[in-house]
Order: structure tokens, then C-alpha cells, then sequence
């Protein structure tokens, strides 16, 4: 038995995917290999990348992994929700650090 088969409501969606990807328009979300560089490895093959927002460099400096991880085990992973129904906890520590 089939998705749609055992889900009925999807045979919309699946036939509208399905007619993006004949039309060739179907979008696939391109996996990063490596980390984000000026020259990194997207599907396998290497490419400039010119459309990263780590226009600094920072996102691979070994400083910032390590206080990233250093934040990660004091308070998690994922937001929960957003903060005005979860709550903060770092984002106001950090605009104190900040300001």
C-alpha cells in the first residue's frame, strides 16, 4: 500500500509534487559536506561559495565553536518556542555582555 493509498489527504500534495518535478521545477535543498568556506563541497563537488552569510570567516574560527559548545552544554539545544512564550535565558545574557 502506498503513502497516498493509506493517507488519502495527501494525494493532492503528492500529485502537485509530482507535476513540479515533471515541469522540472521541483526544488532540492543542496547538502553542505564540509563546513561553510569561501571554497567548500556542496552533492559532492566543490564550489565558491558566494552565497554564505560568513562573509567574516567566523562560523569555522576555532573560539567560536568552542564558546559555542561551551553554550550548548550549559543550555541546550533548540529554542523550545519563541521567547516570548518560552522564556530567555542566553539571548538576554548576551545583549547585557553586549551592551
Amino acid at each position: 500500500m502506498t503513502e497516498t493509498a493509506a493517507r488519502p489527504q495527501l494525494a493532492h500534495l503528492t500529485a502537485v509534487l509530482d507535476e513540479l518535478r515533471a515541469k522540472g521545477t521541483h526544488f532540492n535543498l543542496r547538502i553542505l559536506d564540509d563546513q561553510q568556506a569561501p571554497v567548500c563541497h556542496y552533492d559532492g563537488k566543490q564550489v565558491i561559495n558566494l552565497a554564505s552569510n560568513n562573509y567574516l570567516g567566523l562560523a569555522n574560527h576555532p573560539k567560536l565553536i568552542e564558546a559555542a559548545l561551551a553554550a550548548t552544554k550549559a543550555f541546550g539545544v533548540g529554542s523550545g518556542a519563541v521567547r516570548t512564550i518560552a522564556g530567555t535565558t542566553y539571548a538576554s545574557w548576551l545583549g547585557r555582555c553586549l551592551s
